[in-house]
């Protein structure tokens, strides 16, 4: 999640706040799927998507529509809350006893809960870092990281910072709607409210992060 944060206020300097309502739109489509007897993996890559089509959504009002990122952010926000609601059909939605992505990676791989999780977790967690390294060392990343810095320098290049901004967002908040799935399947529930103070422990995460590590490139960026 805070991973997803740094994305969207560190690389594009962009204020998203829509990460209140991507976190439990990602636990709400992966816990509605789940119930429906989808594979969990499955269903957490179903919500990454999800996420990612909600960020889009904000980089285009941000972009497309002049609306000021800020506000973007937070009309997406109030439009997920509604949505959340539509997809889990209540205010909350139980997942005990359902299969979970995280408990099926500890017994496939015959580790002890609780410290199984949180090595299962850690890993997943390097995983995405690791992946995120490689794609900002890429043609893509760069131009999406100068984007952030000077648009108009990537204007000047060629590259589209508003198509940077939208694809940025989507990334952002796909990885923050995949966090959700896994929190709900490994809290049990789903809950419409459950977005609630994200963007202050991502940005908490984040400034923590800089603090001890005084990143100086991406790899300690991310760390």
């Amino acid at each position: 999640m805070a991973l997803g944060v740094y994305v969207s206020f560190r690389v594009l300097a962009f204020p998203d706040l829509s990460v209140d309502g991507t976190f439990p739109l990602g636990a709400a489509v992966a816990a509605a799927l789940i119930i429906g007897g989808w594979d969990p993996f499955l269903a957490s890559l179903v919500a990454l998507g999800a996420g990612a089509v909600a960020g889009a959504f904000t980089g285009i009002l941000a972009t497309k529509f002049r609306i000021q990122g800020l506000l973007a952010g937070v009309l997406t926000m109030i439009m997920l809350y509604s949505l959340n609601l539509r997809i889990m059909g209540r205010p909350n939605l139980p997942l005990l006893g359902r299969p979970s992505a995280l408990t099926a990676t500890v017994q496939a791989l015959h580790l002890t809960p609780p410290w199984g999780l949180v090595l299962v977790a850690a890993i997943l967690a390097l995983g995405v870092k690791f992946l995120l390294d490689l794609f900002f060392h890429t043609e893509l990343g760069t131009a999406m990281r100068a984007t952030g810095d000077n648009p108009e320098m990537v204007r000047a290049f060629g590259v589209n910072p508003e198509t940077m901004v939208i694809l940025g967002l989507a990334l952002s908040n796909g990885l923050v709607a995949l966090a959700g799935a896994l929190v709900a399947q490994y809290s049990g529930f789903a809950d419409v409210g459950m977005g609630v103070g994200t963007i202050v422990a991502g940005l908490a995460s984040v400034i923590v992060g800089e603090m001890l590590f005084r990143p100086r490139t991406v790899i300690w960026a991310t760390a």
